[in-house]
């Protein structure tokens, strides 16, 4: 836990004297990512974000889901539907932002498929995501590739620290349909069979010079039926 809170007061420090200076441009990240095991095969999966510029006292996004997840029993593989609520606040000022609804709701349907080469981990995630807005309706779909690279000896069966990189590209069904495309990179630290957080970079970029950047800190926490049975899946699955 104190490796947790480290990572929590580098998150503060590092984000907070730059805001100022770049709005919009470097950004604050906290999630939350629980897993809670039903049984073997079905899974319910729980998160939450909270997004800032100005270190993390202007918000940018306000985040919570929750999805039903089954496991396949002979492939590598999970599907899994949910629902999505959130706020995205604009970069603008405190009168500007009452006078918007920026709520959002979303249902999802996703599949991940997970494969592994040597000691590293790939993760395939699969998207749709029907979203409401006041006023409109729009579909996006998002492919995320995650490549995890334990630390350490050989030797050692199950590191504490890895390296992670993830690329993600969203897609709409507008007449333009590129979204953005978010490409992460940071370490991770397994603190038990229960929890573990990572502390990532993120850009996103929306095509032409917007390119927002997030310093990023995700907690993992895997509970229920699956915690003392970790060869059933990878632990930890990207939300």
């Amino acid at each position: 836990m104190k490796k947790i809170l480290f990572f929590l007061l580098l998150l503060v420090l590092a984000n907070g004297p730059a805001q100022a200076q770049n709005r919009g441009k470097y950004n604050g990240w906290l999630q939350y990512t629980g897993t809670y095991s039903l049984n073997q095969r079905f899974d319910v999966n729980l998160g939450a974000q909270y997004r800032a510029y100005n270190g993390l006292t202007d918000k940018r996004l306000l985040l919570g889901l929750v999805n039903l997840q089954y496991n396949l029993k002979s492939l590598p593989m999970s599907v899994a539907a949910g629902y999505m609520y959130l706020q995205l606040q604009p970069y603008a000022d405190a009168e500007q932002t009452r006078k918007l609804d920026n709520r959002e709701n979303r249902l999802y349907q996703q599949l991940i498929v997970n494969n592994k080469l040597g000691r590293a981990r790939l993760l395939h995630r699969y998207r749709i995501e029907e979203r409401w807005t006041p006023g409109d309706f729009r579909l996006r779909f998002r492919y995320l590739a995650s490549l995890r690279l334990p630390l350490g000896p050989r030797a050692v069966e199950n590191p504490k620290w890895y390296v992670t990189i993830k690329d993600e590209i969203r897609l709409s069904d507008e007449k333009n349909p590129f979204d953005s495309n978010r490409v992460w990179g940071g370490v991770g630290y397994v603190l038990n069979k229960h929890l573990g957080g990572e502390l990532l970079w993120m850009t996103q970029f929306n095509g032409g010079a917007d390119r927002p950047n997030y310093l990023a800190f995700i907690l993992r926490h895997d509970f229920g039926w699956s915690a003392d049975k970790p060869e059933r899946r990878p632990r930890f699955l990207p939300q």
